[in-house]
């Protein structure tokens, strides 16, 4: 069994190990070390990445009960390698998972809720078996960054069997052997296989960034350390961007957005009675030559489409059809007698690269098809 050295020191970034066994499977090669401070993917978060010798670590899992180093190249078996663990990595994984550590701890303490759902890849979720309101989330939040404040110890050990029975800690498993436990000094005990951080304050920061329900429960995004970091910076840049534009300070930019909101949709209501009034004044002027009618007019959605097809028809009566959009692709609506329009509208399918259906005497749809064939359709004379 190779000795797992991340399990006794979390902060090990280099080390040396005997190769035991190095086979290619799938295009990489699968290696075997008599001891390992590479993390295999266990318990919702991936495995570490870094190098043996020469050879890059693409991935660490857990096969048969060996851990297994699977590699961009061969390694001579017998032989001794330095080992590099990518630390930007792992320490990232460490900060995110001692914080959820935390936050779990404390959801469990305050309102009774067990974590049964935890992934840890490009981003952090974790779940819980009941809802939570924002008002406990923030709480949650507030005491999770005061143990960051506190930086108390983090301990990971194996307790004794008869030891065991006897604390009180988080698992998703009944586990009776070998457990490993995470020890957040006032604020956790779970057990777990991945590494953490020290201390509480090498974390830096948690936050609790979204969430909605899941499968009765409640769903987390949290972010932790550098991740939390980058996070802000973005977020911070975004702000920055919208308050020189809008011309408010950054504390202003949420009210300035909502009164920009509120005159958009005074514009847009200013704008639909406006299209209206003309859209009747069209119809009312429209002098047809024939049963058959496609009116172009730029910049209608298809509820506009609607009201304008359906006016020109109960004017004129015949089939009469409106489009909008650019050459090739064009919304429309056509409206007519219902019996006349359903055959009209086979045709009209049949002929061009139409979609779309309808009833009642009114079909709408799209047309990806030019105006001269939209045109030569309705009047072949033209």
């Amino acid at each position: 069994m190779t000795e797992r050295l991340y399990d006794a020191d979390s902060h090990l970034k280099e080390f040396t190990a005997r190769v035991v066994k190095c086979t290619r499977q799938d295009g990489v090669y699968a290696v075997l070390l008599d001891r390992t401070a590479f993390f295999p993917e266990g318990g919702g978060q991936e495995s570490d990445r870094g190098a043996i010798g020469s050879a890059a670590v693409l991935d660490v899992q857990i096969s048969g009960g060996e851990i297994v180093h699977y590699t961009d190249a061969p390694l001579d078996e017998g032989s001794t390698a330095v080992c590099g663990i990518d630390w930007k990595r792992r320490f990232r994984n460490m900060q995110n998972h001692s914080g959820e550590h935390i936050v779990s701890g404390i959801v469990h303490r305050l309102y009774g809720l067990d974590n049964v759902g935890f992934h840890l890849g490009a981003e952090m979720t974790v779940d819980f078996n009941g809802e939570l309101t924002r008002e406990q989330l923030l709480e949650a939040e507030r005491l999770a960054n005061e143990a960051v404040y506190e930086n108390v110890r983090v301990r990971a050990y194996y307790p004794p069997k008869e030891d065991l029975k006897k604390l009180d800690y988080r698992s998703k498993l009944e586990l009776t052997e070998n457990v490993r436990l995470i020890d957040i000094e006032g604020y956790d005990l779970c057990a777990c296989c991945a590494p953490h951080v020290k201390r509480t304050g090498e974390i830096g920061i948690i936050k609790i960034l979204d969430s909605f329900k899941n499968r009765g429960g409640i769903r987390l995004f949290i972010k932790c350390g550098s991740d939390a970091l980058s996070d802000y910076d973005e977020k911070y840049a975004n702000v920055l961007k919208i308050s020189n534009l809008l011309s408010v300070k950054q504390c202003e930019t949420a009210a300035a957005a909502d009164r920009l909101a509120e005159e958009n949709r005074a514009l847009k209501f200013e704008i639909s009675v406006l299209k209206k009034r003309l859209i009747s004044e069209k119809a009312e002027n429209f002098k047809p030559r024939s049963r058959l009618t496609a009116v172009f007019e730029d910049g209608l959605d298809i509820k506009e489409l609607q009201l304008f097809a359906d006016a020109l028809y109960k004017k004129n009566g015949g089939i009469r059809g409106v489009f909008s959009g650019k050459e090739g692709c064009y919304s429309f609506a056509v409206c007519g007698a219902e019996s006349e329009l359903d055959a009209f509208f086979s045709g009209f399918k049949e002929k061009l690269n139409v979609r779309g259906g309808g009833r009642n005497g009114m079909v709408q749809g799209t047309a990806a098809a030019g105006r001269k064939e939209i045109d030569s359709f309705f009047d072949p004379a033209d």
